[in-house]
């Protein structure tokens, strides 16, 4: 890591799909670790072996560190119920989408972005701030490794979810997955 590649800023053209199977492979594979981490946090199992099995696949291995980092921000700085699904479930929450347009912002060399999106979507100020570090990480792996990330409109942050998802709330442990 030292070397970090700015792309141009692109207006995101489409909006994020509904259905995790509308992804591209990059975002799939982020999602993937994001819904494995929440799981294995779920059971109190840690989450780091199974990471580092996802991002083997894709030839980033060290990207595991970066998501388990993240997510351990999220899940201790969150300002609200975070909706991450089970790792099965084909759909794709509000709070999902924004974790997945930060990591792009992220990749895109607007970590500044990022950062907003985080704090006004999820996380408390000093949270959004602490998990630039992880984002600007995965950004350098995820870019070394030729895995960029598509840039797309995210609902609106007013938006809560509908209620048909259970929520995960990060402070407490929960045993319902969805």
């Amino acid at each position: 890591m030292g070397k970090v590649f700015r792309l141009p800023i692109l207006a995101p053209t489409e909006v994020c799909p509904d259905a995790s199977a509308a992804l591209d492979p990059p975002e799939r594979t982020l999602l993937t670790a994001i819904l494995w981490w929440v799981m294995d946090h779920r059971q109190g199992d840690d989450p780091l072996p199974r990471l580092c099995r996802t991002f083997d696949s894709s030839n980033v291995h060290d990207a595991a560190f970066s998501v388990d980092q993240l997510m351990f921000v999220v899940a201790r700085s969150a300002h609200r119920q975070v909706a991450i699904h089970c790792p099965r479930c084909p759909a794709l929450s509000d709070d999902e989408k924004h974790l997945l347009n930060a990591a792009s912002l992220a990749q895109a060399g607007r970590s500044d972005l990022a950062e907003r999106t985080l704090r006004t979507a999820l996380l408390t100020a000093q949270g959004a701030e602490f998990a630039l570090g992880p984002l600007e990480g995965l950004a350098e792996l995820f870019a070394d490794a030729k895995l960029m990330r598509r840039r797309r409109r995210t609902p609106a942050t007013d938006h809560l979810p509908s209620g048909v998802i259970e929520p995960w709330i990060p402070p407490a442990p929960s045993e319902a997955i969805h």
